[in-house]
């Protein structure tokens, strides 16, 4: 739980990689000393998911337990996307702004509504723990983040049948036995008459809780033969590092996306998987959403931990309340599961994946990973078999647009449009709702935005590993004009790996720019900007500053041609000055006579042009 951070007195400070990007997704430097809010909650979940998004393959590859099916960082990831989403539609609400504690329990309830694996699960449980605990005083302080964590970590020990040593939940463990030290330590110092301020208690408490996250996970081996085999550590328990480290990061003063930029978090041996110990797994990993009574769920609870004990299935999880509850686990016998669901109340997104075929397909990378998956709606469901889903043997691109004007052009270019509005980028539910609706066998994501391109990753490996007959690839494009790029060179009738690798090298190869107008008076890398005043990005930061559109334009891509370049690609925008694209135009070819321009009507808004030079 972060401090509140000042918002940025202009746009100028959110970099052009989303025409409508928000304060709120690019956190300042330095924390202010005004209470925690929900905003600043807020500023700190979409911190730390960027960055667990930029580590989800790291982890995904220390995964050997309980399954050794290299997802643990994706299910995390996409698990803390479904809270973050759910916490934007809280604040979006009408009505007074909610309380921290509500904040808190719109993320919980989010991630239980997306909670994607074991891992997942536990991490929702986490979060309910948390939004339960008891807050005394009016400020969010260590005290108040100690109590989250601890009633966070005894709850996620609640949910598991049978805990185990050496995973998250130890990870979780020591990570509120050191908050309750530093806040003990810190009564020490106030009573020694040094006096600390709810923000400098938060930050304080905040990295030791790290600290001994940290230290609980480089033990984790020496708790968990499986892992001591395999050479690495809980890939679990690194994802929750992960956070408390964004935490501390965030409440120390410090942006967690740069101070984690060139981060590597932990080493995962090339024979980690090869040495894991050969042991039996259950067959499926069946997950599901149920409503129940709290006596129907320890009923269910009972007979699934029986079950297991029985020797037919291990890593039972049961999370929730309020009647409505997820439940995790690993069996043979997927009907069982489920049927144990049915007769507690009305099960509902159900989701079976065989584990073997998961595991095997990450085995020998770069091959796409394999599987099958079921699912159910809100009715009272059936069983369902585990079986592919059958789709036509056709190639789609699934393409995102912030504006008519952009879909239009990327729909002329044969993608499927995912519209996504000012201020809300597309989910992973957003994105699988998209793949399914081309009915293709084979579908390349292009995402056109740098904090979206990890969701869709995660979708794309998620999607190809539940069904054996698809192939679903993400494509990183970081703005529109490297997804135009992109779709340039798309050819379907490639093969699928040769198409998506020209299409990434098409992205790559186009670098990026854009201008904008200074709204307030702001602190730029160019310096300070006056509103109105239009700025210059290349890449991700603010190059120059100018008086008028054409003059910014024109720098920006002399800054850009001066590496090189082929072709120019301006998209315009909503708010360009009439003649803008026109005049830039004719003064590219005039002093790069070789170099081809192309002019699109985008109709984003926030940019008044995007610029791309291949």
């Amino acid at each position: 739980m972060p401090p509140s951070v000042p918002g940025s007195a202009a746009s100028a400070a959110v970099p052009p990689s989303r025409a409508d990007a928000t304060p709120d997704a690019t956190p300042d430097a330095t924390p202010d000393a005004s209470p925690v809010d929900a905003g600043a909650l807020r500023r700190w979940a979409g911190a730390a998911l960027a960055v667990l998004g930029r580590h989800r393959e790291e982890i995904d590859a220390l995964n050997v337990f309980p399954i050794a099916d290299s997802d643990t960082g994706t299910n995390m990831y996409l698990t803390f996307e479904a809270a973050c989403r759910a916490l934007d539609d809280r604040l979006a609400a009408s009505g007074p702004a909610p309380s921290v504690p509500e904040a808190l329990q719109a993320l919980a309830h989010g991630a239980l509504l997306g909670a994607r694996g074991n891992s997942g699960v536990i991490l929702s449980q986490l979060l309910r723990g948390a939004a339960g605990a008891r807050y005394t005083g009016s400020a969010v302080d260590g005290a108040a983040l100690a109590a989250g964590l601890a009633a966070g970590a005894e709850s996620a020990y609640d949910a598991v049948a049978r805990p185990a040593p050496g995973t998250i939940l130890s990870v979780a463990a020591a990570a509120a036995q050191s908050a309750s030290a530093a806040v003990v330590a810190i009564g020490e110092l106030t009573a020694a008459s040094a006096q600390l301020t709810a923000n400098d208690s938060l930050a304080y408490v905040a990295q030791a809780t790290a600290a001994g996250a940290r230290e609980a996970l480089a033990r984790t081996p020496d708790q968990l033969d499986v892992l001591r085999q395999a050479g690495v550590v809980d890939a679990g328990g690194l994802g929750l590092v992960v956070l408390l480290d964004t935490l501390a990061a965030y409440t120390g003063g410090l942006d967690p996306r740069g101070a984690f930029r060139q981060r590597r978090l932990a080493a995962a041996p090339a024979v980690g998987r090869a040495l894991a110990p050969a042991r039996t797994d259950p067959e499926f990993e069946v997950i599901y959403l149920v409503e129940a009574t709290d006596t129907a769920i320890a009923e269910l609870r009972r007979e699934l931990d029986e079950f297991c004990a029985r020797g037919g299935g291990d890593s039972l999880v049961v999370v929730g309340g309020d009647g409505l509850w997820r439940v995790h686990v690993h069996v043979d016998d997927a009907g069982a599961a489920l049927e144990a669901g049915i007769a507690a109340g009305r099960p509902r997104d159900i989701q079976i994946t065989h584990l073997a075929s998961q595991a095997a397909s990450h085995a020998e990378p770069p091959s796409l990973p394999a599987g099958s998956a079921g699912s159910a709606g809100s009715g009272a469901p059936a069983v369902p078999a585990v079986r592919p889903t059958t789709v036509r043997p056709t190639r789609a691109v699934v393409a995102v647009a912030y504006g008519d004007g952009i879909a239009g052009l990327l729909e002329s270019a044969g993608a499927h449009v995912l519209r996504a509005e000012p201020g809300r980028p597309p989910s992973a539910a957003d994105f699988e709702r998209a793949v399914a609706a081309t009915r293709a066998s084979e579908v390349v994501l292009l995402s056109n935005d740098a904090e979206t391109t990890a969701v869709a990753a995660a979708v794309a490996e998620r999607l190809s590993a539940g069904q054996p007959s698809m192939r679903v690839a993400a494509v990183p494009a970081k703005v529109t004009v490297q997804g135009i790029a992109a779709l340039a060179v798309h050819e379907p009738s490639r093969r699928f790996d040769a198409d998506v690798v020209a299409m990434t090298a098409a992205a790559g190869a186009t670098r990026y720019g854009a201008i904008e107008v200074a709204a307030t008076e702001a602190w730029t890398m160019a310096g300070v900007c006056r509103p109105g005043q239009v700025l210059g990005h290349v890449e991700n930061d603010v190059a120059l500053i100018e008086d008028d559109q054409v003059a910014a334009a024109e720098a920006v891509l002399e800054r850009m041609l001066s590496a090189g370049g082929e072709m120019v690609t301006l998209v315009v925008g909503d708010d360009a000055e009439l003649g803008v694209p026109e005049t830039v135009t004719d003064r590219v070819r005039a002093r790069h006579p070789v170099v081809d321009v192309v002019v699109y009507e985008g109709g984003q808004t926030g940019y008044p042009l995007l610029i791309g030079v291949e």
